[in-house]
This record gives structure tokens, C-alpha cells and sequence, in this order.
């Protein structure tokens, strides 16, 4: 099930499945652009880390902490 998640929303990162990132639980970031496709969506974040790195969902996992 997609995460209900908007542009401007304030991200807590759960679980991000790529071993390439600094990203770790805990992370936070605000949403600056969604990608939806069919049966995935591309949520990217500007981390407070100074990261720009989408998390796919449904397989990375988030929160929304504030709209």
C-alpha cells in the first residue's frame, strides 16, 4: 500500500533499500517533487543531510511527521 504523501510534507526515513546512501532510520527530509507510476512512486527529498535522493514507494519505507 502507497504511503498518502504531498509535496512540502516533512519525511521521517524507516527503511531505504540502497546500499549506496549515507540515509539511515531516523533521517529527515521534506518532499520536493512525486513520480507516480502504476504500481510505484518516486518521492523525492531534500534530506536535512543536504542529500537530494528519491525514496521509492512502496519498498522504502517513511513517515510522515508533518504536512
Amino acid at each position: 500500500m502507497k504511503t498518502k504523501v504531498s509535496i512540502g510534507d516533512r519525511i521521517e526515513l524507516v527503511f531505504i533499500n540502497d546500499s549506496w546512501t549515507r540515509l539511515k532510520p531516523g533521517d529527515q527530509g521534506t518532499v520536493t517533487k512525486i513520480e507516480d507510476e502504476s504500481d510505484e512512486t518516486l518521492v523525492w527529498v531534500q534530506w536535512d543531510s543536504g542529500e537530494h535522493l528519491a525514496l521509492l514507494d512502496p519498498i522504502d519505507k517513511f513517515i510522515v511527521i508533518k504536512k
